[in-house]
């Protein structure tokens, strides 16, 4: 009888502890911008390339930016942004699937980059003079750069691709 206790509850205990893990991944996935697609990274010569996939023709496309972190698999580390339309015209395009990071000057250890793509929260329609938008006003409504940050949003974001630099 004691070893039908014991197995009812390790059983029981079991069952709690995969549904915890299923219910944290949901919660974990609801708050946090999961994967959508992979990306490689490779070190060549005293540069990083960054190569995927993934495009976005859409007209809610509002450009790639790469990110990079020192710490593994996880997503609130200190990302920093290392290129992004502003600094990279080619990061302006949503066919866009390969970037340079030139003249890395990183210290030699393990990296981990990942892709962004942005979309603009507001339609086209919405980004445009003839629907309000004016010079005088930014915050109103997108000027194409003052206001980028308030007006965009990661609509798909990379797995991370690690790079040991030697």
């Amino acid at each position: 009888m004691k070893y039908t206790i014991l197995i009812i509850y390790v059983t029981l205990l079991q069952f709690i502890f995969t549904g915890c893990s299923y219910v944290s991944d949901m919660v974990e996935g609801a708050i946090t911008d999961r994967a959508s697609f992979s990306i490689n990274a490779r070190q060549v010569g005293n540069n990083v390339v960054i190569t995927w996939s993934e495009t976005d023709l859409s007209t809610d496309f509002a450009g790639i930016e790469i990110y990079r972190t020192r710490k593994a698999n996880d997503e609130y580390s200190g990302y920093i942004t290392i290129a992004d339309k502003d600094n990279d015209a080619s990061l302006a395009s949503g066919s866009t699937v390969t970037y340079t990071h030139v003249n890395a000057n990183l210290t030699k250890g393990v990296y981990f980059y990942r892709v962004g793509l942005i979309h603009w929260d507001e339609s086209p329609y919405d980004r445009t003079i003839e629907n309000g938008y004016s010079p005088e006003y930014p915050d109103a409504g997108w000027d194409g750069t003052t206001n980028y940050n308030s007006h965009t949003d990661i609509d798909a974001i990379s797995g991370s691709a690690r790079v040991e630099i030697n």
